[in-house]
């Protein structure tokens, strides 16, 4: 047996109008996906801090209430590690609960302002 032998024989899917149907169409969702993608900006976590520390959080008081290690995780976010999934949701929702806003902040995204933050003062 050379190569790599998966049970499926690749000639007759070419040939196979259906198959190559299907081909066709997850391309095109591939395509679709890798478009909305490049669109798609992180939320700018180092803001959302700043803008919690001017309201009087501090790193050691979201860290205990998003229930995560420590205060070093939370400085951590500040400086551009991203947090998993569950943690940067839940700092996302105390973030929108704090400062009353539902619209959170994105990287790259300098035109949009709010009252909240070092974004005042420009």
């Amino acid at each position: 047996m050379d190569g790599l032998d998966l049970g499926v024989d690749f000639l007759a899917l070419e040939d196979d109008p259906r198959a190559r149907a299907r081909f066709i169409v997850a391309k095109e969702k591939g395509k679709r996906f890798l478009k909305i993608r490049r669109r798609y900006k992180k939320p700018d976590f180092a803001r959302m801090i700043l803008d919690l520390r001017n309201l009087g959080w501090s790193h050691e008081k979201i860290a205990v209430v998003l229930d995560v290690s420590g205060s070093s995780t939370v400085s951590s976010w500040a400086t551009g590690t991203r947090p998993f999934y569950e943690h940067g949701d839940m700092f996302i929702e105390l973030w929108k609960d704090q400062t009353h806003l539902e619209r959170y902040p994105r990287e790259g995204e300098w035109d949009y302002r709010y009252d909240i933050g070092q974004l005042d003062l420009l």
